[in-house]
């Protein structure tokens, strides 16, 4: 896999929003500021979620938002933690709901990219320890430093 931005500017703790929507345009913001992705990424996700959810029913819920790569200048993972958990529908049930307190928001560059970004970060939820720190991360600097540690360049 080839590298990808992870940055403290790209991450939230304790985000307020309470819908989906909203969180994902947030944490959006930050990918738009870095000039990673194109107009029309964050409208995208929120159109690819309604047709393909991506709510995780791990032990710690989560959500891994994406789209297509042609919405995207340089690959970069931003990651969201939730003041309260938002619903989403779940990845592949998608009659039943996920209360995420973790949003992943993937830009991938390279569509070959996708589907093993997708298992490193599914390897990562069944990991208790290392997903409960990425919920718990104090502050964005301890966060990004986890992040790297678990996703090497």
């Amino acid at each position: 896999m080839t590298g990808i931005l992870i940055d403290e500017r790209l991450v939230r703790l304790g985000m307020g929003e309470t819908a989906k929507e909203a969180a994902i345009r947030s944490l959006a913001g930050g990918l738009y500021q870095l000039d990673c992705v194109h107009e029309g990424y964050v409208e995208n996700v929120l159109a690819r979620e309604e047709v393909y959810p991506t709510g995780l029913p791990a032990w710690i819920p989560v959500a891994i938002c994406h789209t297509e790569a042609r919405f995207v200048k340089r690959s970069a993972l931003a990651v969201g933690t939730l003041a309260t958990p938002i619903a989403f529908q779940e990845m592949g049930t998608p009659e039943r709901e996920v209360a995420a307190e973790v949003i992943f928001l993937l830009a991938l560059a390279d569509p070959k990219e996708q589907v093993p970004w997708l298992k490193k970060l599914a390897g990562v939820f069944k990991d208790r320890e290392t997903l409960a720190a990425i919920r718990d991360a104090p502050d964005p600097a301890s966060l990004v430093r986890l992040l790297k540690t678990v996703f090497p360049a």
